[in-house]
C-alpha cells in the first residue's frame, strides 16, 4: 500500500516536472520560434476558410492547428497551448497503453509520444497541425480499444479508419497500426502466449479477416479519395499537407511519431514487472525517458536560429532598446542578427556611438542581400522600410510571402503590404489587405484602425510613421539594387538631409568599409544634424584623419571633438605605435573604438559572402 502511494506521488511529481519543463522551455528559451511560426501563417475566421480546409483530407486537423497557432502571437499563450495539447495527448495515450499493460511502474512510457511531439515543434518546418492530427488519431485509437465486444470493435475500426483519414490525414496510419497491434496482443493473450496486467482481461480478438479489411481500407481510402475527390501527389494523398511545410519531403520525425505508439504497445506487452522490482522498473523507465529527451531536444532544438528569430521579433515589435540589451548578453553571430542589431542601434539613437562595440564584419551587417527564400527578405524589409525605401521594402516582403515553404500567406507580410500601399496612396490595394487582416483574431484591431486611414491624405500625413515615410519618398526615377545601396542612400540623403536614419546608415556604410574619404564628404551634412553630441565613432574617424594630415591633431580638432576622445586617441596611439603585439594589448580597453576596427577589423565584402 505504501509502495503504491509512493508510486502515485512519483507520477504526480513526474507529470508536474514534465509539463512545467515544456512550458518553461517554450516560454523563456524558445519563445521566438513560436512568434516566427505565427507571423508566417494567415488564419481567417470565416466560414469559407473553414469549409476550404474541411474539403481536404486532414483539413480539420490543419484548421485546428493553424487556429491554435494564432495564439503564439501572445508570448505566454503559445506555451500554454502546447502544454494543454501535450497533456491531452498523454491522457489519451495512457488510456490506450493501459489496455495492454497497466503496471504503474511503467508510467514514463505514456509520456514518450508527448515528448517526441514537443521535440518536433522545435523545428519550424513542423506545424502545430502535425500534433493536432496525431491527437485526433490517438483519440480514435482510444475509442477503438475501449470497445469490448469484438463485433462492435470490428465495425468501429471499419468506420474509424476513413473518418480519421479525413479529419487527421496521415495520422490514420498510426491508428491502423495500433488497431492491428492491439488485436495481435489480444490474440496472443487468448492463446496463452503471454499474460500481463491490463484494464479489461478476457477480451476476444476479432476475426483474422478483419486484419485484411483494416489493411485494405488503409490503402484503399486514400486512393479512392485521390481518384474521385482530391487530385494530389501520391505522397500527399497518404500523408496530407499539414505535417511538414516542405511538401516534397517525407517528414521523418512524423513517421516515427506514427510508428511509436504501436511499438511501445508491443514493448509494454513483453515487459513484466515483479512486485519487488517496481521501484527499479520505474527508475529504469525514467532513465530511458530522460535519455530520449536529452538526445531528442539536442537534435531538434536550434538555438542559433532562435537567436536570429529573437532579434527579428524585437525589431518587428519595434523594441529597439530591448534588442540592444539582448545583444549585450548575446552578441550577434551572423549577418542576419547583426543587421537587426544595427537597425535597433539606429532607431534608438545609438548607431554612431555604439556600433563598433559589437562585431562588425562588412556591409552585410547593415543590409541583407536579397535571397529567394522567405526569412532574409522579411527581415531585410524592416531595414529598407525604416530607411524610407518603401517600394523596395514592399518588393522584399511580397517576395518573402511568395516563397513561404507551404505556399501559404503571412499575416506579417500582409500588414506591411497594407502599410506600404497606404503610404503610396494605393488605397484600393491597401483596403484588400486590411480586409483580410480584419478577419483574423489578433490583427483585427490593427486593421480596424488602419481602415480609418483609407482615402484620408491628411490623416496619413500626420501619422508619425506613415507620414514620415511619405515625406521621405524619392520622387525622381532611379534603379534600386541592394548591391548598389550606397548610391540609393546617397540619393536619399541628398533629397532628404533630415532623414537621420538614412544619413547614419550611409555613414556606417563608409565607416565599415573603411572609406574615410567619403566620411569626410558627409561631414557638412553631419554638422547640420544638430547633434547634441556628435557620435563617438564619427569623432574617432575624424580624429584619425586629422592625425594623418596634421602635425597637431589635438589642437586642430573641431570643437565638437570631445576631450575624452582626444585623450583616448593619445592612449590608443601610444600603444599602437610602441608594441608589436598592439592588437592583443588594445583589445581589452579599445576593442569598441573605430580605430581598433580600422586597424584590426576583418572586412567581409558582399560579393565574398555571397560566394560563401
Amino acid at each position: 500500500m505504501q509502495k503504491n502511494k509512493a508510486l502515485g506521488n512519483a507520477v504526480i511529481l513526474f507529470s508536474g516536472l514534465f509539463f512545467a519543463g515544456i512550458f518553461v522551455f517554450y516560454a523563456f528559451f524558445y519563445n521566438s520560434h513560436l512568434h516566427f511560426e505565427e507571423q508566417f501563417q494567415l488564419h481567417l475566421m470565416t466560414w469559407d476558410w473553414l469549409l476550404t480546409r474541411l474539403s481536404l483530407p486532414g483539413g480539420f486537423a490543419g484548421y485546428l492547428g493553424s487556429f491554435l497557432t494564432q495564439f503564439y502571437f501572445v508570448s505566454l499563450a503559445g506555451p500554454v497551448v502546447i502544454v494543454l495539447l501535450l497533456a491531452t495527448l498523454t491522457i489519451v495515450v495512457k488510456k490506450i497503453f493501459s489496455k495492454v499493460n497497466s503496471t504503474a511502474a511503467l508510467f514514463p512510457f505514456t509520456f514518450i509520444p508527448a515528448l517526441l511531439s514537443a521535440m518536433i515543434l522545435c523545428n519550424e518546418f513542423y506545424p502545430l497541425s502535425a500534433i493536432t492530427s496525431f491527437l485526433i488519431a490517438m483519440t480514435g485509437a482510444m475509442t477503438y480499444v475501449s470497445v469490448t465486444r469484438r463485433d462492435r470493435r470490428a465495425i468501429a475500426g471499419s468506420v474509424l479508419i476513413p473518418v480519421t483519414y479525413w479529419l487527421a490525414g496521415g495520422a490514420f496510419i498510426s491508428l491502423v497500426l495500433i488497431m492491428i497491434v492491439y488485436e495481435l496482443i489480444l490474440r496472443m493473450r487468448s492463446s496463452g502466449t503471454r499474460s500481463v496486467t491490463g484494464d479489461i482481461p478476457g477480451l476476444k480478438p476479432i476475426s483474422f479477416w478483419y486484419f485484411v479489411v483494416y489493411v485494405v481500407l488503409g490503402l484503399a481510402v486514400p486512393l479512392v479519395v485521390r481518384q474521385y475527390l482530391v487530385m494530389q501527389p501520391l505522397m500527399i494523398t497518404f500523408l496530407s499537407e499539414f505535417y511538414y511545410k516542405v511538401r516534397t519531403t517525407i517528414p521523418t520525425a512524423v513517421i516515427v511519431l506514427f510508428i511509436l505508439p504501436p511499438v511501445i504497445m508491443l514493448i509494454l506487452y513483453t515487459v513484466r514487472v515483479k512486485e519487488n522490482r517496481v521501484t527499479l522498473a520505474a527508475a529504469a523507465a525514467i532513465l530511458v525517458f530522460a535519455a530520449i529527451g536529452f538526445l531528442g531536444f539536442r537534435n531538434f532544438a536550434n538555438f542559433s536560429a532562435e537567436e536570429i528569430m529573437r532579434y527579428d521579433y524585437l525589431v518587428r515589435s519595434r523594441r529597439w532598446d530591448d534588442a540592444v540589451k539582448y545583444a549585450e548578453r548575446n552578441p550577434p553571430r551572423n549577418f542576419l542578427s547583426l543587421s537587426m542589431l544595427n537597425l535597433s542601434l539606429a532607431k534608438s539613437g545609438q548607431m554612431g556611438s555604439r556600433m563598433f562595440s559589437f562585431p562588425q564584419r562588412g556591409d552585410n551587417g547593415l543590409f541583407i542581400p536579397f535571397n529567394k527564400e522567405y526569412v532574409a527578405p522579411m527581415m531585410g524589409n524592416e531595414i529598407l522600410y525604416n530607411l524610407g525605401f518603401v517600394n523596395a521594402a514592399q518588393e522584399y516582403v511580397f517576395e518573402s510571402m511568395e516563397t513561404i515553404p507551404d505556399m501559404g500567406k503571412s499575416a506579417r507580410a500582409l500588414q506591411r503590404l497594407a502599410e506600404t500601399n497606404l503610404i503610396n496612396g494605393e488605397y484600393r490595394v491597401a483596403g484588400k489587405y486590411i480586409d483580410l487582416l480584419g478577419k483574423t483574431i489578433f490583427y483585427r484591431k490593427w486593421a480596424r484602425n488602419a481602415r480609418n486611414y483609407l482615402n484620408n491624405e491628411d490623416k496619413i500625413d500626420k501619422d508619425p510613421d506613415w507620414g514620415e515615410k511619405r515625406k521621405f519618398a524619392i520622387t525622381e526615377d532611379y534603379f534600386f539594387s541592394i548591391k548598389n545601396i550606397e548610391a540609393s542612400l546617397a540619393m536619399m540623403v541628398k533629397a532628404h538631409p533630415d532623414n537621420k536614419t538614412a544619413f547614419e546608415y550611409l555613414m556606417a556604410f563608409y565607416l565599415i568599409n573603411k572609406d574615410l574619404r567619403n566620411v569626410l564628404y558627409l561631414v557638412p551634412v553631419m554638422e547640420k544634424m544638430n547633434y547634441r553630441e556628435v557620435p563617438v565613432a564619427y569623432q574617432e574617424a575624424l580624429m584619425y584623419v586629422l592625425g594623418l594630415n596634421s602635425n597637431d591633431p589635438m589642437k586642430n580638432a573641431p570643437p565638437y571633438i570631445s576631450q575624452a576622445t582626444k585623450e583616448r586617441m593619445q592612449a590608443y596611439a601610444g600603444i599602437y605605435t610602441s608594441y608589436q603585439d598592439a592588437e592583443t594589448r588594445l583589445k581589452k580597453n579599445f576593442s569598441g573604438t573605430y580605430w581598433y576596427y580600422l586597424h584590426f577589423g576583418k572586412l567581409v565584402r558582399s560579393d565574398d559572402s555571397e560566394k560563401k
